[in-house]
């Protein structure tokens, strides 16, 4: 049914009700399109979409990928032999007392002043290895023969009587 003001008159409302339906069916439709301006308007917004991405975002600058970044860069360092000095609870801690800059010194010189600082996080240093307390003389003897002997008594020694 179209809302044109004969139909609605014909449906037997007042010329106020009239109005009232019209203004309402105007501004319900004030923010529709037709069809034939809605391709254009689609291709506008796809080119604006476009041109604002590439140039207001790039993906190295923003916080997400410097996070991810940050991240890679600790596991690598961690699984790596600079590391292997320090228990692995404390890995992650030791990580971040070191200072990252360009101009920093190297890791393991890093490393050394840490370890001079926080030993508890360091596994021990192997020291050369001592020989233990002995207890007792040597073992003398030797495997046994098989040699077959026939009777208890022969085999543990006993005379018989």
């Amino acid at each position: 049914m179209a809302f044109t003001r004969r139909s609605l008159a014909g449906l037997g409302l007042n010329e106020e009700q009239i109005e009232k339906v019209m203004t309402l069916h105007g501004t319900s439709m004030s923010d529709f399109i037709p069809k034939s301006e809605l391709q254009g308007k689609i291709d506008e917004a796809l080119t604006d979409a476009q041109k604002n991405a590439l140039q207001n975002v790039k993906i190295k600058e923003t916080d997400e990928y410097k996070a991810v970044a940050e991240e890679r860069d600790m596991l690598r360092a961690l699984g790596g032999d600079d590391f292997s000095s320090v228990k692995p609870k404390f890995r992650e801690m030791v990580y971040k007392m070191l200072d990252r800059g360009e101009n920093a010194p190297a890791v393991s010189e890093q490393l050394k002043t840490v370890a001079e600082k926080y030993e508890e996080y360091f596994n021990p240093k192997e020291q050369p290895a001592q020989p233990g307390p002995q207890f007792g003389a040597e073992v003398k003897g030797q495997m046994p023969s098989g040699q077959s002997r026939t009777s208890f008594e022969e085999v543990w020694g006993l005379n018989k009587k």
